[in-house]
């Protein structure tokens, strides 16, 4: 019973922690940005954590990197594998997506864009359609892919969080005790 009760307070504790920042959310015109409060940086402060973070986070950061104004702006091109999915005959699919994401930066906040870019079928083949294709005219999502938009958000949301948990200094991948 301790380690369910356990459990339950670790899961809670992390849901809390992922509602202190906005969250992204895809719509028929693409995800709408969202600006983080970091209260007591500088924009300065959080551009170069935000450099150090892209540095820590992507396999080849010099290549993702594909703008870097000092102090103003950042964007970056990543690649997600299994970056949503969806059910298809009860058969759980998975694609792999482009993205981009431009980091603008003032004194205690910043802002998030995320450029949904191309789909890919696992393996490399480039999808036929993009995310427009979940939504119908009237911006409902069609019930194909009821599944695809929240996983899709949870991806984004996901590098979202781990900007922010790195710019507030909540976590970073450095063992500061070795």
């Amino acid at each position: 019973m301790k380690k369910i009760i356990l459990l339950l307070a670790v899961l809670s504790s992390s849901i809390v922690l992922a509602q202190d920042i906005p969250q992204l959310k895809i719509t028929p015109n693409g995800v709408e940005p969202i600006v983080v409060e970091v209260d007591s940086l500088t924009a300065s402060d959080i551009y170069k954590k935000a450099l150090n973070w892209v540095q820590e986070t992507y396999k080849n950061p010099d290549k993702v990197l594909k703008a870097n104004i000092t102090d103003e702006k950042i964007r970056i091109d990543g690649f997600a594998n299994s970056a949503f999915w969806w059910q298809s005959l009860g058969i759980k699919q998975t694609m792999d997506m482009e993205y981009t994401i431009e980091i603008s930066f003032k004194d205690g906040k910043y802002r998030l864009e995320y450029i949904v870019g191309q789909f890919y079928v696992p393996g490399g083949q480039r999808a036929l359609y993009t995310y427009s294709s979940f939504f119908k005219k009237s911006g409902e999502v069609r019930k194909a892919y009821d599944d695809a938009i929240p996983s899709i958000e949870q991806t984004m949301n996901e590098l979202s969080l781990s900007l922010y948990n790195y710019v507030s200094g909540k976590t970073s991948k450095v063992d500061k005790d070795w």
